[in-house]
């Protein structure tokens, strides 16, 4: 544990990349529960939520190649930045769905939700190189990034359980989009170095993709 305390206290934008992270993984807990709530207010079928699970995870299935050609060919802070102004704009669009009839949105809204975090995502891993001065630096970085992932499956979903059921579903799908803000602004601090990849030295982005 010492270690990664002391590349938080040392790396400032990697610790900033880092709460970036651990912000917007809380916030789509927030976001998961309220989304189920809401469907199941003005659902009745048992495949309702499977749908919402699908909307969250075929997109990273189908676009994570793509996305990672992006991630090498483009300036990944603002794939980032972009990408969380965005899907905060898409959250707060969950707040339309307000009757049975606007069901529908949910899947709509959550599929283009993951659609950018395919995006947000491999930037976010291929600008942590830039951040940290050694491979073993870099080998803890990318621990505590899944360490972190790991424990927000269980406290992030505790969190948005609690919250959403204290104040409701639109108040956590607020308090998600706030997430998305907070993280562009943190992201956008880091200071950008860009590490060039071998990928970047191929002439066609299909055969990266590949």
């Amino acid at each position: 544990m010492k270690n990664y305390f002391a590349l938080l206290r040392k790396r400032t934008g990697f610790r900033k990349l880092w709460l970036a992270t651990l912000i917007s993984l809380t916030g789509d807990w927030f976001n998961t529960i309220a989304s189920m709530m809401i469907v199941n207010r003005y659902t009745e079928t048992d495949l309702a939520i499977s749908w919402i699970l699908i909307a969250r995870t075929l997109p990273r299935f189908l676009l994570g190649p793509l996305a990672g050609v992006f991630a090498d060919r483009f300036n990944r802070k603002k794939i980032m930045v972009i990408s969380d102004l965005l899907r905060a704009g898409i959250v707060l669009s969950f707040l339309f769905v307000d009757r049975p009839e606007r069901v529908w949105m949910i899947y709509m809204l959550t599929t283009m939700q993951f659609i950018l975090a395919s995006f947000f995502e491999p930037s976010s891993s291929a600008l942590m190189p830039g951040l940290v001065e050694s491979k073993e630096e870099l080998l803890s970085a990318n621990v505590l990034m899944s360490i972190t992932w790991s424990s927000m499956l269980a406290l992030g979903a505790a969190m948005g359980g609690v919250f959403a059921g204290i104040f409701g579903a639109d108040a956590a799908l607020i308090m998600d989009a706030g997430t998305f803000l907070l993280s562009a602004v943190l992201v956008v601090q880091i200071p950008y170095q860009r590490v060039k990849t071998p990928a970047e030295e191929q002439v066609s982005g299909y055969r990266d993709m590949l």
